[in-house]
């Protein structure tokens, strides 16, 4: 029987088109071996190795850990391996719904964003059907809302679904709560939960958009009353110029921040139920 070629780390890295962290990478998690010969401090690899790499780069790019990948290598059972791939199937599942509604609104934007650049975006307004929403709020102006362990928890939740999920502001009855909305299709879909979900019916909206100046990041914060002073009057009085009136909290969805000139500033779109 022939004897199978053996490769030096860096030819066979080269063979393969990976890099040598790579391999020393695989050998540290046990999915590789090496031999040394006497007299040298080289590191041998076997021809036979090759298919270990391009399965653990397989298993890697869905999203199983080296751990994982080197049991499954070495002693896994057909049961352990099934049941691995059922998680994977789960967590890629949830992972292409997330990546997709954070591509659509990365889309809306980068469109804001352009518009913002033409000088057209501030002060324009559109009419739009909201569908039922789920609010998770979380902070008042100067401090956190007092949470319970099991909604600690549930923020993590809502914080790992952004951008997909909104970061906002919710204005009512001239105060201003901090939190994550979202629609209760993609509250459900995605298993987002807390005790003090808030639920907002579909319904007709009046979407104004504007900037406003903010602090520095870790600066003094805005009152209440500063921060609706800010917002309000102008989206009113567009609301008002179209014989609209308010009919409901106005929930107010932040798009991206931006620097002009020294100053900093939020912009934002003001969904006013009508």
């Amino acid at each position: 029987m022939a004897q199978q070629k053996t490769y030096r780390m860096g030819e066979f890295s080269r063979k393969l088109g990976v890099s040598r962290d790579l391999i020393k990478h695989y050998e540290k998690q046990h999915i590789l071996t090496s031999r040394r010969e006497e007299g040298n401090q080289y590191r041998y690899y076997y021809h036979a190795q090759y298919p270990a790499i391009l399965i653990s780069k397989k298993l890697q790019n869905a999203g199983y850990s080296l751990r994982e990948i080197s049991h499954i290598l070495g002693d896994a059972s057909m049961t352990e391996t099934a049941a691995g791939c059922a998680r994977r199937i789960a967590a890629l599942e949830r992972e292409q719904l997330l990546r997709g509604m954070a591509l659509e609104n990365l889309r809306f934007v980068y469109t804001c964003q352009q518009k913002a650049l033409e000088g057209t975006l501030v002060g324009s307004w559109t009419l739009e059907d909201r569908p039922d929403l789920v609010f998770f709020p979380f902070s008042k102006m100067e401090a956190f809302l007092s949470l319970s362990t099991e909604d600690t928890e549930a923020m993590s939740d809502w914080i790992d679904a952004t951008p997909a999920v909104e970061y906002c502001r919710l204005v009512r009855d001239e105060k201003v709560v901090f939190g994550f909305a979202a629609s209760a299709e993609q509250a459900e879909l995605l298993g987002l939960r807390g005790s003090h979900l808030e639920q907002f019916p579909a319904c007709r909206v009046f979407c104004y958009y504007l900037k406003i100046p903010r602090s520095p990041i870790g600066g003094k914060a805005n009152t209440d009353a500063d921060e609706i002073q800010q917002m309000l009057p102008p989206a009113l009085a567009a609301l008002e110029a179209q014989g609209l009136e308010a009919a409901g909290p106005i929930l107010v969805r932040h798009l991206f921040e931006a620097t002009e000139d020294g100053q900093f500033y939020y912009y934002c779109q003001m969904s006013i139920p009508v």
